[in-house]
């Protein structure tokens, strides 16, 4: 198995196209520069890649009048440094794989259509070619498709702002849906946790994490009040009206962070960062929903699109068998298709951190008539076992082989093997960020920090 690239992550005239007011543009985030000897030319590196100025330059600075409405001294230093900047900039990304993904999903009906948010570069999307359209700008964190209708997608940006799209992702009708979470007193990842329904019955809902667990049912809200009310470059993020997110939970107790929610190990503590860390919905049935935290807090709700008031979570990491598990940062979950009680969890850190209970890779278990929660650890199936580095996402193929990514590239469990090898060939050492499997297309994407997407075909 061969990992293939997927994308030419920064095309030409993404972050610099020229425009009357910033002709010369590039990517605010810059890194490093370097002159080309006997020209005045210099190339540029930044989060958009890299840049080549044309050696010549040209007076810019009543743009600071014009557009910019400055006086006194703000005035004179920008008229100084507009005074001579580059006539143009020159893309050199072609060829690059620089790009950084936080993850990737998969269109239901088509799965060559991959769209996927990228840090400080906004959200792109692909039907297979390495041709990647920006479809919306800013921090692209997550990104899904409704379960019947790929027409309708999310993005989110980093923390709890997040938009919809009910028109294929036309530039234009972008709207915000989290003004109810943003205004609420919950915090949240940089990038929070947020996944479509992956079962048609419930194709409208979109489940996100900050403290509690939010839900909508309907994409967001009424598509007509959105894009006439909350398009997102003209609405404040923190609108209370744009969207209807609420959370699901016993009334007062929603927060799965705090010791109202599950006593007191792992707990939230003032100030600590323990908010949700991966949600995972079921696809065998409507209610199943798995949860976790930063702390390594496991919940499962078996009623999670039931009225909100009405959802209930049992929390799995507390139960009596739950001895193995460690309290570390939850990376991924990947649920059964088969068996909604039945999930596979990585988790980030060093077994150094827990030494009293190691561990990156679980098999999980739930037995709800009991309760209890039997969890054993893959790390170390009695061969080549699983490197003590950070574990990063999980999935697993329908022939029964898990794959985990991590710092350093992805890991591969072959059913009924004891040793964990590598995955595929051709994949750069790089860590990857998530994992998103299509086991009846035969292939498995990967989301890297820095080298692009990859796609590796399955056997």
């Amino acid at each position: 198995m061969t990992w293939d690239a997927t994308t030419n992550p920064t095309p030409p005239g993404t972050c610099c196209q020229p425009t009357p007011i910033a002709p010369n543009g590039q990517h605010p985030d810059s890194h490093a520069i370097v002159e080309i000897p006997g020209t005045n030319s210099a190339i540029f590196g930044g989060d958009g890649g890299l840049m080549r100025s044309s050696g010549a330059f040209a007076d810019i600075s009543s743009q600071c009048t014009t557009y910019r409405g400055l006086n006194g001294a703000d005035l004179a230093l920008c008229q100084q440094l507009l005074s001579a900047v580059p006539t143009y900039l020159y893309n050199l990304n072609k060829g690059l794989s620089t790009i950084q993904f936080q993850s990737l999903s998969v269109a239901p009906d088509n799965y060559k259509h991959v769209q996927g948010g990228n840090q400080d570069n906004g959200t792109f999307e692909t039907y297979s070619s390495l041709n990647w359209p920006q479809i919306i700008y800013g921090d692209g964190g997550q990104s899904g498709f409704s379960a019947t209708n790929s027409s309708m997608r999310f993005n989110s940006f980093f923390g709890q702002n997040h938009d919809a799209n009910f028109q294929n992702a036309d530039p234009s009708k972008w709207v915000i849906i989290s003004g109810p979470i943003v205004t609420s007193p919950e915090g949240s990842n940089f990038y929070a946790p947020i996944v479509a329904d992956p079962n048609p019955a419930n194709a409208s809902t979109i489940f996100q994490g900050s403290q509690s667990v939010w839900r909508t049912q309907d994409w967001g809200g009424d598509q007509t009040f959105l894009e006439t009310n909350c398009p997102e470059f003209t609405t404040p993020s923190n609108t209370p009206t744009c969207g209807d997110f609420v959370q699901i939970g016993p009334a007062g107790d929603t927060d799965l962070t705090m010791t109202t929610n599950g006593g007191t190990t792992r707990a939230c503590t003032p100030g600590a960062n323990c908010d949700l860390a991966a949600i995972a919905r079921a696809p065998s049935d409507t209610g199943t929903l798995w949860v976790a935290t930063n702390t390594g807090r496991v919940f499962i709700s078996q009623n999670a699109d039931a009225a909100a008031g009405s959802v209930t979570y049992t929390r799995l990491d507390t139960l009596p068998s739950a001895t193995a598990d460690p309290g570390r940062f939850v990376s991924g979950i990947y649920v059964d298709p088969a068996n909604p009680n039945h999930a596979w969890i990585s988790y980030s850190g060093y077994n150094f951190n827990t030494p009293s209970q190691p561990g990156h890779v679980f098999e999980v278990t739930y037995t709800p008539g009991t309760p209890d929660a039997t969890w054993v650890s893959l790390d170390n199936p009695g061969g080549t076992p699983f490197p003590d580095f950070p574990a990063t996402g999980i999935v697993r193929d329908s022939n029964g082989d898990l794959y985990v990514s991590n710092d350093f590239g992805v890991m591969m469990l072959a059913n009924g093997s004891t040793s964990w090898a590598t995955a595929g060939s051709g994949l750069p050492m790089v860590e990857v960020a998530g994992l998103t499997i299509v086991p009846g297309s035969r292939v498995l994407y990967a989301a890297t920090h820095g080298r692009s997407a990859w796609k590796l075909t399955l056997p």
